[in-house]
């Protein structure tokens, strides 16, 4: 699906349920850029549910099966446009800070106009292979968004708007993301008798939500929860990316300087980080990194065990390396640059689940014909915007045939699944 231009860089209506109903652009633009409105704004609580995927890995030899759960919480439509809003204002203001800074080009995630993650790839893999001894480290900050200090995020807020301290609006806005409240999908779903298939819109009228999901009166048990925490804020905001990006303003600054002194490269996409240097630096260079991850504060903590280090090597005009390294979506041994693994694992997982549903459904209707169209739309060369497009885009991006070529019995599978009621 292609994604929905942002009118004046902030508004796009959604129709999703919620606790309010969407607004058109004019009634959002009066209310967002209200700054007393916004100040005085009583924020809707989130809506929260766990994204489970199911991933494969290989540790230490073996491979083992597990289900990944990542919290995500979306806000109501209103709050929306007030979070997308202030965001667009701090994201401007945010690359003007950067501007002329030496590490403003380290910052590669939630940034407009440097390219998509597969050109961000070819970059490091490019910069890997220009060097005749290179390690690469590939670090995770485990749960971020989750552990984000408050106190440090409200005063590079500060620092980026160039302000002494957060102006009522802002405040309002920082504090709805940080004293956040929120409720359980499932638990309002069964709290209010919702039919997950046809959803009201709103999702309950304002006595029912005073009543039934605040609590107020004692005959309902509270829904409603609040961070009691001092770090943390909620992923899937409008507002969240930018946060993320302005909170680590310090960590990214001393990071390039430091890499840079070694004669290195270092990046960041969100909680992915990536050090490139030479192989004797290694272990100073993962040092420094430890070190400055608990300058940050609250729970920031590396995700040891996601921690990747490839050491590469040019003999003559050819790249070995010890350990292929996994970037971005995308694994390069020094030759080929290929498709992740889990990622196409994924892919064909979908694959199964969307075949056995198609013959489900011509089951379940008396008959044996299952209509393909979709399946052909999502799933193949015939569809203009899914997977294997991003295929075939990243062979021409990286200049190598192997993502597409991964894909190249993607037509001849999906009719085996349909064949087979999706195995």
């Amino acid at each position: 699906m292609l994604k929905r231009k942002r009118r004046e860089g902030w508004y796009v209506r959604k129709y999703f349920p919620h606790f309010d109903q969407p607004l058109d652009f004019d009634a959002a633009k009066l209310k967002v850029e209200d700054q007393v409105w916004v100040a005085s704004r009583s924020f809707w609580p989130f809506l929260g549910f766990e994204d489970r995927k199911r991933r494969f890995r290989t540790i230490e030899g073996k491979n083992i099966a597990d289900t990944k759960s990542r919290p995500i919480k979306y806000c109501s439509h209103v709050d929306g446009y007030v979070f997308a809003y202030y965001a667009h204002s701090l994201q401007a203001a945010y690359e003007k800070h950067i501007s002329g800074k030496s590490f403003s080009a380290s910052v590669i995630g939630y940034r407009r106009g440097i390219g998509s993650n597969i050109d961000m790839a070819r970059a490091a893999f490019s910069e890997i292979s220009r060097r005749r001894k290179a390690v690469a480290i590939c670090l995770d900050i485990s749960s971020f968004f989750d552990n984000i200090e408050h106190l440090r995020l409200k005063n590079n807020i500060a620092l980026v708007l160039g302000s002494a301290r957060l102006s009522p609006a802002w405040f309002s806005v920082y504090r709805a993301m940080t004293r956040y409240a929120w409720v359980d999908a499932e638990q309002l779903q069964e709290r209010l008798n919702l039919d997950p298939a046809n959803p009201p819109r709103p999702l309950c009228s304002a006595g029912d939500f005073r009543k039934k999901v605040r609590g107020d009166g004692g005959d309902f048990e509270r829904l409603v929860r609040t961070n009691g925490d001092r770090y943390g804020i909620p992923q899937g905001s409008p507002i969240s990316a930018v946060f993320s990006n302005v909170f680590m303003l310090g960590f990214d600054e001393a990071m390039h300087a430091y890499v840079t002194r070694i004669g290195g490269g270092y990046r960041r996409y969100s909680d992915d980080i990536m050090v490139i240097c030479a192989p004797r630096f290694q272990k100073r260079a993962l040092q420094f990194v430890r070190k400055e991850i608990g300058k940050l504060g609250g729970k920031i903590k590396l995700s040891e065990e996601k921690t990747e280090v490839s050491v590469f090597e040019r003999r003559r005009d050819e790249i070995f390396c010890d350990h292929p390294i996994t970037y971005l979506g995308f694994t390069f041994d020094g030759k080929r640059i290929l498709l992740r693994g889990r990622t196409l694992s994924r892919y064909f997982r979908r694959m199964s689940y969307a075949t056995r549903h198609a013959a489900s459904k011509a089951s379940d209707e008396g008959g044996t014909l299952v209509y393909k169209r979709k399946l052909y739309r999502d799933f193949t060369h015939l569809g203009s915007d899914n997977f294997y497009s991003y295929a075939k885009r990243a062979s021409n991006v990286l200049d190598d045939e192997t993502p597409k070529l991964q894909l190249r019995r993607h037509f001849l599978i999906l009719h085996r699944k349909l064949g087979n009621r999706g195995r």
